[in-house]
């Protein structure tokens, strides 16, 4: 859309230059004062398209293709703040306590007990008749009385699969341990991948910068010789065109570069571009 967005302009630049001056004298030789005229509006042509074409970077830094991208290693390191890769590494230290609970599961099989009272009983006598009725007594002091006792209860079918389970709760763990190791290695790849795009484009967009400048250096000369009547319009219009192209192509490397370092900068939370 950008591109063809560009042609529009070129053609439109071609044209309004032709279209300032009368046909018969684009044959002819113009002079200085309709060539001033031309490379007017001409530059006011550009003034409508800088609005449009820049309008869409104001906020990224001008330095951007300048930056210096710290080493892969810690882009690398910081995969493990990932929230992905929290939640397996939680997952597995969960299942890890269930284990060394289940490997703890055998003191059920013991119990203690005991008890502890104190006060005066009553005792029913037992020495009764048909002739003597039941008879109570009570102690004359209070009393303390306690007990205490251990007993032991093993359920077969739990000692015989306390190992199968031990063993479960093994697999288990080694199951989630390769799904954490599988997220820190497809986040790995995503970082790996985002910041080669980052290299490769920090390294073209430079070629772009000193394209454009060259560019607009060479637009400076041929606009004066267009001035002095060295050059035609259609000459200028067509280095017009290469500038524009020129500038246009770096811009939208600008935006590329600028999209691809905060894609890297969410898959790691690691900050690159510095607030102003």
């Amino acid at each position: 859309m950008i591109r063809r967005y560009t042609k529009l302009i070129v053609y439109s630049l071609i044209l309004s230059g032709l279209l300032a001056v009368p046909l018969s004298a684009t044959a002819q030789e113009l002079t200085r004062e309709e060539r001033l005229k031309v490379l007017e509006a001409l530059k006011a042509e550009d003034a409508k398209t800088n609005i449009s074409t820049v309008g869409i970077i104001d906020n990224m830094p001008m330095e951007i293709e300048q930056m210096e991208l710290p080493p892969l290693s810690v882009f690398l390191d910081a995969v493990i703040e990932n929230a992905t890769v929290k939640r397996a590494q939680s997952q597995v230290e969960q299942v890890k306590n269930q284990y060394r609970l289940q490997k703890r599961d055998w003191w059920n099989y013991f119990r203690l007990n005991g008890n502890y009272s104190y006060g005066r009983y009553n005792v029913i006598g037992n020495a009764s008749d048909e002739f003597t009725p039941a008879y109570q007594t009570t102690m004359k002091n209070a009393q303390h009385n306690f007990n205490v006792g251990a007993s032991v209860g093993v359920s077969l079918g739990d000692l015989f699969n306390r190992p199968l389970k031990l063993k479960d709760y093994r697999y288990q763990i080694e199951q989630l341990q390769y799904t954490q190791d599988e997220v820190m290695e497809q986040r790995r790849l995503k970082i790996l991948e985002a910041y080669n795009t980052v290299t490769e484009q920090l390294a073209t967009i430079k070629a772009k910068a000193e394209s454009a400048a060259l560019y607009n250096a060479q637009m400076k000369i041929s606009e004066n010789d267009f001035i002095q009547g060295s050059i035609s319009i259609i000459a200028l219009s067509l280095e017009r065109a290469r500038r524009s192209g020129a500038v246009v192509s770096y811009e939208q490397a600008r935006v590329s570069l600028h999209n691809s370092i905060v894609l890297l900068e969410m898959l790691t939370n690691v900050k690159i571009i510095k607030d102003k």
